[in-house]
């Protein structure tokens, strides 16, 4: 994926380099950088490799001070860079990608990623094969321990608690047949360029953290699928950068406030009052609930607005909630941090 020497004919340096005629698809792959410089080489790499190419790739880059920058421009100036001047967190980021994008399928990716050759291959493949899918998932492995999972798509609980289908077990290929799942974890998802911005995209609220599950959830209600893609591989460092630049409670907090603002706009009225009456009740450590007060605060003072686009999802959906039901595990109890 290189390109050629430079010649009038020749892309400038930052632009993708030309493919031949039916090897590339058209797909746009966007990875979202955050001081990500030490997992690049690996990522880019392995981008290279694709036995099926995208289109373009872009790295939008949320102000970071590794170096990351000057690093891409130097070693891989196919690259087609978006800086930013502060950083924009995961949501707002994704958003520009989905603007600034090309291609029919919009690709976004973590840093901190390793690609099986065939791992655009397959998502496309998959995403292909029916007009209604709207958001394709990869099967994630652990870095680390590469025979166990990280996920195969996602699973919430009806409190809009979230957790990756698979994690920690080992893979004996027991998710290796696809299937309809609530979300794609946009850390290595595609999605229907297109229907991601008719669904709105992400949630611009929402700094990082559950605006993928928000979003596969819109898509579900204005009657678009979801599905894993299980041949579509990639290993994971996981949390790598959430751990070292703020703390894995932290990620938790964010989830849980994002978490209130996705039921209070995409869920039916007696499902939601349900939902956020039981949220509130669910027994947690003294610590966690102080959080959890933190976050309806949080939710209180966006409130108009969220209600705003409650209004508009709710008149815009074509699908009710009783039809994603098999889609939602109906408890409250399901592993989360007390």
């Amino acid at each position: 994926m290189r390109p050629p020497p430079q010649s009038e004919s020749a892309p400038s340096r930052g632009e993708a380099a030309p493919e031949e005629s039916g090897s590339h698809v058209p797909a746009s792959v966007v990875i979202i950088n955050y001081n990500g410089r030490p997992y690049l080489e690996e990522l880019l790499g392995s981008l290279e490799l694709q036995t099926r190419r995208p289109l373009e790739v872009l790295l939008l880059d949320n102000a970071s001070r590794d170096g990351s920058l000057a690093y891409v421009r130097r070693n891989f100036p196919w690259v087609r860079i978006l800086p930013q001047e502060r950083n924009l967190g995961f949501s707002r980021a994704g958003n520009l990608a989905a603007d600034a994008a090309r291609g029919t399928w919009l690709v976004l990716l973590n840093t901190d990623l390793r690609l099986e050759p065939d791992w655009l291959a397959e998502l496309v493949a998959v995403a292909e094969t029916d007009a209604s899918i709207a958001a394709v998932s990869s099967k994630l492995r652990l870095y680390d321990q590469p025979h166990r999972l990280n996920g195969v798509g996602g699973c919430m609980n009806r409190l809009g608690y979230t957790w990756d289908r698979g994690m920690g077990e080992k893979d004996r290929g027991q998710y290796d047949r696809s299937r309809e799942v609530l979300f794609a974890c946009a850390g290595a998802a595609l999605f229907h360029r297109s229907r991601f911005r008719e669904a709105g995209g992400f949630d611009s609220r929402f700094f990082m953290y559950h605006e993928d599950v928000d979003l596969c959830w819109r898509l579900w209600l204005l009657g678009f699928r979801v599905v894993t893609a299980p041949r579509a591989v990639a290993y994971h460092h996981l949390s790598a950068s959430t751990r070292e630049d703020r703390g894995l409670l932290w990620r938790e907090i964010q989830g849980e406030r994002h978490n209130m603002r996705a039921l209070l706009k995409n869920y039916e009225r007696a499902n939601l009052a349900r939902a956020l009456w039981d949220l509130v009740a669910l027994s947690q450590s003294p610590r966690r609930k102080w959080a959890q007060l933190g976050n309806l605060a949080w939710n209180l003072r966006w409130l108009p607005e969220t209600l705003r686009l409650r209004r508009r999802i709710q008149q815009e959906r074509r699908v009710p909630d009783a039809q994603l039901e098999r889609l939602i595990v109906q408890s409250r109890h399901v592993p989360i941090p007390r």
